[in-house]
């Protein structure tokens, strides 16, 4: 008799297998001010939570999103009208999109933590900046603005991003000694930036992410910090080619930002036969700690973790 029962209740479940449970996916349509081509959204994720941030946009119009989230592993996709097909895959181009729309429709800017993070039910805090030019006026890309203060310093960011070459622009006010303004060229354009204190000297250090152009986009850094709150002095970011165990895997597509008083970097590994947009070899991060030595200030590695 039970036998049997156990048969009738496999051939049941064969016939009809349990759904895998979906992702949560919420949806909230994008609304600007009056008169106004930009919007801000803070919004937060936890486990396995989506959200998709529904724009509509006409063809050759410019889209520009820059995504500040608190946990390294949350990130968003631009999916374009009635596709899943990705304009742009965060985990693999960064946390800003700037590009020309190819299409009339709705586009979804989907927020998400990585399958790993999901698991573990972590949480993201974020904000996201959406700018929308009008029309073909407006193919031009953004120029990054930020303004950072931390410890009585200041700092106004300033980068042309218009092409693969920049000119990056940094203006300090408050150090007590030079306050000159600081003008670079960059390879690349700027992602991101941020302030922090990671060596808890009572001085701020500024971190700017640039990212290269062309399908590696390789991520690298523009860092000062505040020597004792006077003057600026320049820190250095080892490449990782340095180190071959650090490079190993590597074919760009990195990130860096700045978490658990650290400054991060995360990259996909690749094995042998990958393609440039298909790594299978999981994710590595490694941790940079800053510190003064004979040569300046500079990131050393603390710990590195693959995934």
């Amino acid at each position: 008799m039970y036998k049997l029962l156990a048969v009738f209740l496999c051939c049941l479940l064969l016939e009809h297998p349990p759904a895998l449970a979906a992702p949560l996916i919420r949806e909230q349509a994008l609304t600007f001010p009056q008169g106004a081509t930009s919007t801000t959204v803070q919004d937060k994720l936890k486990g396995y939570q989506m959200v998709n941030y529904l724009l509509d946009a006409r063809v050759g119009q410019t889209l520009t999103v820059d995504f500040a989230p608190d946990n390294p592993d949350a990130y968003f996709n631009l999916l374009p009208p009635g596709s899943e097909e990705a304009l742009f895959i965060g985990s693999r181009d960064g946390n800003r999109f700037t590009g020309t729309l190819p299409a009339d429709g709705q586009y979804r800017i989907r927020t998400y933590l990585i399958r790993s993070a999901a698991r573990r039910k972590e949480r993201a805090s974020y904000q996201l900046d959406i700018n929308l030019g009008l029309g073909a006026a407006a193919e031009t890309p953004a120029a990054f603005e930020r303004n950072l203060d931390l410890l009585g310093i200041s700092f106004k960011v300033h980068s042309t991003d218009q092409g693969s070459l920049n000119q990056l622009q940094i203006h300090p006010s408050g150090l007590s000694v030079a306050n000159a303004p600081i003008e670079r060229e960059i390879d690349g354009r700027v992602t991101g930036a941020d302030i922090a204190d990671l060596n808890q000297d009572g001085a701020p250090e500024l971190y700017i992410f640039v990212t290269s152009a062309g399908s590696g986009s390789y991520a690298s850094l523009v860092a000062y910090t505040a020597n004792r709150s006077k003057s600026l002095s320049e820190i250095y970011l080892p490449p990782l080619a340095d180190d071959p165990a650090l490079i190993k895997g590597y074919m760009g597509h990195d990130q860096l930002s700045l978490g658990n008083g650290v400054l991060q970097r995360r990259f996909p590994l690749y094995r042998a036969g990958d393609s440039n947009s298909a790594p299978t070899g999981g994710t590595r991060q490694i941790d940079y700690q800053l510190v003064a030595d004979e040569a300046g200030w500079q990131l050393k590695v603390e710990r590195v973790k693959d995934s």
